[in-house]
């Protein structure tokens, strides 16, 4: 059962918006997005039973006294702080649900009967499906047809508790960004970045697929330079800087000829690009407004960070704290006002806000284990976390919890200690 309900998850995941708006919002089923979680949960039951039944508990490692610590301490300075229980509960749901999901897979992995490989292109064959439809909509049939499935065409526009709009756009570069069947441009790019590593990762041994992989590569690349993503783009070039750094000895004597295929691939790609928006690129990606938004959103987050020691508590700022006011009794200047003080634009500073100095510690500890434990298994799963972690930098992206829970379903299996006891001969 719980391999079973595992493969469910990773199925599902990927059509995960497509499936909660048009339940929630046609058939009339509430809280039907919480559908994942009862999953999560009947999973974690389905663990605890079976090591009552063994009388054989989980040893904890560093990684799992660093997860609970973080936990511990967001939740003792949430109540210090006065925190609220929708603040706990939804402020708890957005810092801790993925990192349950990391700790329940990386000690349930051997209930799974499979090996690391057959997850990973189980997700990403449903990942290329949800991919395929998203064109389909965007280049084909046209995103009008996602208001059948009770998209807003509320364009560019999104509120809590409203329904996703069918696309977002640039409005002075008179463009639209690539969402396909996603909640949006930048949880897009997301995607398409854990399933550009998943893809890697699927055909690494498995040369005869190597030239549709570079296509499809072509493909996922192109989509992500159209959802216009800023975030994205710097996390692949920082997380390919630094693979590459690390792997450069054995990529200059083994994957030279590979290394000048995919810098041709990636010189043509952008200058293809350059040539398609010569004369909107400021627009596009330097946008003044946008990033002097975001510059003073982080610098506000910073500030809220100083004035309190110690932490404001879970849901002071990030994702979370949109649970915590009403959002129909403020006026539209008062949102954005309160959206400008809560939103710092930065899952870092987020953790500044929220724990201080010790929470952004222990997180950051935390993504450098898995990390140090990704690299150690497999170098393109090592360059797929470095850019989601990159992209966090600029944005809240662990909030799209959906993707979160996907990526780190497959953490957890790769960082087990049984699991990897297994596959060790299958490290590239």
């Amino acid at each position: 059962m719980f391999d079973r309900l595992t493969r469910l998850l990773l199925v599902l995941l990927p059509f995960h918006v497509l499936l909660s708006i048009f339940f929630q919002f046609e058939v009339g089923i509430p809280y039907v997005a919480f559908w994942k979680e009862i999953v999560l949960l009947v999973l974690a039951w389905l663990l605890v039973a079976d090591c009552i039944r063994r009388r054989a508990f989980p040893k904890l490692d560093v990684l799992d006294w660093l997860v609970g610590g973080y936990v511990a301490y967001m939740l003792m300075i949430s109540l210090v702080s006065g925190t609220s229980i929708a603040g706990i509960v939804y402020g708890g749901r957005y810092a801790f649900e993925f990192l349950f999901v990391l700790i329940l897979y990386k000690h349930g992995a051997y209930l799974l009967s499979r090996s690391v490989s057959y997850y990973v292109r189980l997700f990403l064959l449903s990942a290329t499906i949800a991919i395929l439809m998203g064109i389909l909509v965007r280049f084909a049939v046209g995103e009008d047809i996602l208001l059948y499935f009770w998209f807003s065409a509320n364009l560019s526009n999104w509120s809590l508790g409203e329904s996703i709009p069918i696309y977002h756009g640039i409005p002075q570069a008179n463009v639209r960004r690539f969402q396909g069947i996603f909640d949006g441009p930048n949880p897009t790019a997301y995607f398409l970045l854990v399933s550009l590593g998943a893809l890697w990762y699927s055909v690494r041994t498995r040369r005869d697929y190597w030239g549709i992989a570079a296509l499809w590569t072509l493909v996922l690349l192109g989509l992500i330079l159209l959802t216009y993503s800023r975030s994205a783009l710097v996390g692949i070039i920082l997380a390919s800087g630094l693979t590459l750094a690390l792997l450069l000895r054995t990529i200059i004597k083994k994957y030279r000829y590979t290394l000048l295929s995919l810098a041709l691939i990636a010189g043509v790609l952008g200058f293809g690009f350059y040539l398609r928006y010569e004369h909107s690129l400021e627009k596009i990606f330097l946008r003044e407004g946008s990033t002097k938004g975001h510059l003073e959103r982080m610098t506000i987050g910073l500030e809220r960070f100083v004035e309190k020691p110690w932490g404001h508590g879970l849901a002071a700022a990030g994702p979370g704290s949109r649970h915590t006011y009403d959002v129909t009794a403020l006026s539209s200047d008062e949102l954005r006002d309160m959206e400008d003080y809560t939103i710092p634009e930065s899952w870092y500073i987020q953790q500044l806000v929220e724990g201080w100095v010790v929470a952004f510690v222990l997180f950051v500890w935390i993504m450098l284990v898995i990390m140090w434990r990704t690299f150690a298994f497999s170098p393109v799963l090592f360059w797929m976390v470095s850019s989601v972690l990159a992209m966090n930098v600029f944005l809240h992206t662990f909030e799209a919890l959906y993707i979160s829970i996907a990526l780190f379903t497959l953490l957890g299996i790769v960082v087990s200690p049984v699991r990897n006891a297994r596959i060790h001969a299958l490290r590239w």
